[in-house]
């Protein structure tokens, strides 16, 4: 499905995993043309600032892809927005923010792009990016005082993710559009993981360590790939094993 006069669309592209996959689908022999989306500022080619738990911006955005892109081929559903305080000082800002980028951005950008493209084109790449913990709680024996500690709101959120992926994937099928998920574990960041945190979290992994961003986009380059077109409506574990401790 690698086709230069189509686009794919990024949310969250300035993140950690975003600038990854930005790089790697950038690489002239992959040959794909990106629209990135990020609530940062960035002078870039194709980047739009975008904040997603704002309907008006949404809109707005929207108006302007209709208006400048004639194809878009894939959406890769990458923003997120994280808590990492305790459940007990949850408050309504954070959960509406939850809910707001991570589920009902991903409703609206997937129902704009499948009414003004993907339908009328019978062809489309979704992939959403959800979590582990969208499966199963955390371990909390892992966590020290200060520790970026896995919220109740971001695996409910990250749960809803999944069950969207099916069922457009189950709505979409017959427009030949593929909708799959990836649920990653823990993945190292030694800029905002402390060290003992990182070891702490891999000694519950049968590979013994956290794991790499490029591991999480290569699937991904994977799944934007014509050799991927028979998976749909799955969501694919990548965490080491993590999950196999029930």
């Amino acid at each position: 499905m690698k086709n230069s006069n189509n686009f794919i669309i990024i949310t969250g592209s300035e993140g950690q995993v975003g600038k990854n996959l930005v790089n790697l689908l950038s690489n002239d022999k992959n040959n794909f043309k990106l629209i990135l989306v990020d609530s940062k500022r960035k002078n870039k080619k194709n980047y739009f600032q975008v904040n997603l738990k704002n309907q008006n911006e949404l809109k707005n955005f929207f108006k302007v892809l209709k208006k400048k892109y004639k194809n878009i081929f894939g959406l890769i559903n990458l923003a997120a927005y994280q808590v990492f305080t305790d459940f007990e000082k949850r408050n309504l800002k954070e959960i509406d923010n939850s809910f707001n980028i991570n589920v009902r951005a991903n409703i609206l950008i997937t129902q704009f792009l499948f009414n003004n493209y993907f339908k009328k084109q019978k062809m489309g790449k979704i992939i959403n990016i959800a979590s582990i913990y969208g499966m199963k709680s955390p371990d909390f024996s892992i966590y020290r005082k200060k520790d970026r500690k896995s919220s109740e709101i971001y695996g409910a959120t990250k749960a809803s993710i999944i069950q969207l992926t099916k069922y457009f994937a189950s709505y979409m099928s017959k427009y030949k559009i593929n909708v799959n998920c990836i649920s990653p574990g823990g993945l190292e960041n030694k800029q905002k993981q402390k060290r003992n945190f990182i070891k702490r979290y891999s000694s519950k992994v049968p590979l013994k360590r956290m794991g790499k961003v490029d591991e999480l986009t290569s699937l991904i380059l994977f799944l934007l790939d014509n050799k991927s077109n028979y998976i749909n409506g799955e969501n694919i574990v990548i965490d080491g094993g993590y999950n196999a401790y029930i």
